[in-house]
C-alpha cells in the first residue's frame, strides 16, 4: 500500500502555500521563488523530510476514471513517501464534490473555470513539496513498483531532468503506446511525420528504418535510452530542473507542453530518458476524448510551438502545407472511413 506524506502541521507554513496556488499569475522564477520560502522542508524545520513524489493528476469531467487511478495508487505496494494533488477544471460531473468526500487524503485545488493542462498543472506544482513531481492522467492505472522505480531511476540519474516509462494501452498488458519521441518537431519533421501517416505508409511499412526517420515517436520500449520528448500522461520531473527551468508554458492549452517543457529542459543541459522499467495504463478515454475540438486545439499548439522555436517562416509554411495537404488528407481519409462503413 502507498503511504501519504503527513503535509497538514498545525501552523505549517504549507496553509499559505495553498493559499497562494488558488490564484495566481504565472511568472515561473516567481512562483518557484514563493514556494521554497514557504516551505516546511527547508533546514528550519529538519525533523520533515520531503515526500520523494508529488504526484499531480488534472482532471475534468472524469471521475469514473480518476477514481480508478487513486484507487491503484492506493492499492499498489510503494515505499516511496507520496502526496497527492488533484486540480479539478470546473467539472460539472461532481468531480470536486466526490473527491472530497471519497479521498479526504488527497490535496484538491478546485478552479472555477477549464484552465487547461499546462496551466492547472502549474498550480499543482507550487502546492507540492516532492522531491519529484510525477504527472499522470486521470486516465491512467498505477501498477506495482511503478512509483518506487521511477524514483530509483531518478535517484540513479542526476542529469535526468525528465523520465517516463512504459505505457500500456489496457491492463493486459499486450499492446504497448509509445510515451516517447526520439526528435522535436519542426517543419520538416512535422511534414514528413504527416506525409507517411497520412498516405498510410507507416501502416504498411512498420518496420521501415526509413519511415522511422520520418515520424516524431520513439522505438524500441524495451530498451531504455535517452529520448527527446515524453507524454504528459506519464511525466516524472525533478524538482531541481523545474526550479532551473520554470514551469508549464501556460500559452499551451492542451497538446505540445510538454514537448516544450522537454526542449526547455534540453536547452538547459538536461536529459529526457525513457525507462520500462516503471509501467502504467493508459486507458485513453479521459476528458480529451469529451472535446469536440481537438483536433483544433492540436493544430493550434502546433503553430504556437513553431513560432517559438523555429520562427514566423516556419510557422507560416506549416499552415500552408497544414490547409493544402494534412486537413484535405484528414477529410479524405474520414469520408473513406465513412463510406467503408455504410458498405
Amino acid at each position: 500500500m502507498c503511504g501519504l506524506h503527513p503535509r497538514v502541521f498545525p501552523g505549517n507554513p504549507i496553509h499559505r502555500s495553498f493559499q497562494l496556488v488558488t490564484s495566481f499569475s504565472v511568472d515561473a522564477s516567481e512562483i518557484i521563488m514563493e514556494h521554497r520560502l514557504t516551505s516546511p522542508h527547508l533546514p528550519d524545520s529538519p525533523a520533515v523530510s520531503p515526500p520523494d513524489l508529488t504526484v499531480c493528476i488534472v482532471n475534468w469531467n472524469s471521475y469514473d476514471l480518476l477514481s480508478k487511478c487513486l484507487d491503484s495508487i492506493f492499492s499498489t505496494p510503494c515505499q516511496s513517501a507520496l502526496e497527492i494533488i488533484v486540480v479539478d477544471n470546473n467539472s460539472n460531473d461532481g468531480s470536486a464534490e466526490k473527491l472530497e468526500i471519497s479521498y479526504p487524503q488527497i490535496q484538491l485545488i478546485r478552479n472555477m473555470d477549464n484552465r487547461g493542462f499546462g496551466r492547472a498543472n502549474n498550480q499543482a506544482i507550487p502546492a507540492g513539496f516532492g522531491r519529484y513531481y510525477l504527472f499522470l492522467n486521470p486516465d491512467t492505472l498505477v501498477l506495482d513498483e511503478t512509483f518506487d522505480n521511477m524514483v530509483a531511476f531518478m535517484d540513479a540519474h542526476q542529469d535526468a531532468a525528465v523520465a517516463t516509462g512504459k505505457v500500456y494501452e489496457s491492463d493486459t498488458r499486450d499492446q504497448i503506446r509509445i510515451s516517447y519521441g526520439d526528435r522535436y518537431p519542426s517543419l520538416n519533421v512535422l511534414l514528413l511525420n504527416d506525409l507517411v501517416t497520412l498516405t498510410g505508409l507507416r501502416r504498411l511499412f512498420p518496420n521501415s528504418r526509413l519511415i522511422q526517420r520520418c515520424v516524431w515517436t520513439g522505438y524500441n520500449p524495451e530498451q531504455e535510452q535517452i529520448v527527446a520528448q515524453v507524454t504528459g500522461a506519464f511525466m516524472c520531473v525533478r524538482r531541481q530542473a523545474i526550479e532551473e527551468v520554470g514551469v508549464f508554458d501556460e500559452q499551451f492549452f492542451m497538446y505540445m507542453e510538454e514537448t516544450d517543457w522537454c526542449y526547455r529542459f534540453y536547452q538547459a543541459g538536461w536529459r529526457v530518458y525513457y525507462t520500462p522499467a516503471s509501467a502504467i495504463v493508459h486507458i485513453g478515454e479521459g476528458s480529451s476524448r469529451l472535446r469536440t475540438d481537438r483536433e483544433q486545439l492540436y493544430y493550434q499548439s502546433i503553430c504556437a510551438y513553431l513560432y517559438k522555436h523555429h520562427g514566423a517562416i516556419s510557422l507560416v509554411a506549416y499552415q500552408a502545407c497544414y490547409y493544402g495537404f494534412v486537413k484535405p488528407m484528414q477529410l479524405l481519409r474520414r469520408g473513406m472511413a465513412s463510406l467503408l462503413k455504410t458498405n
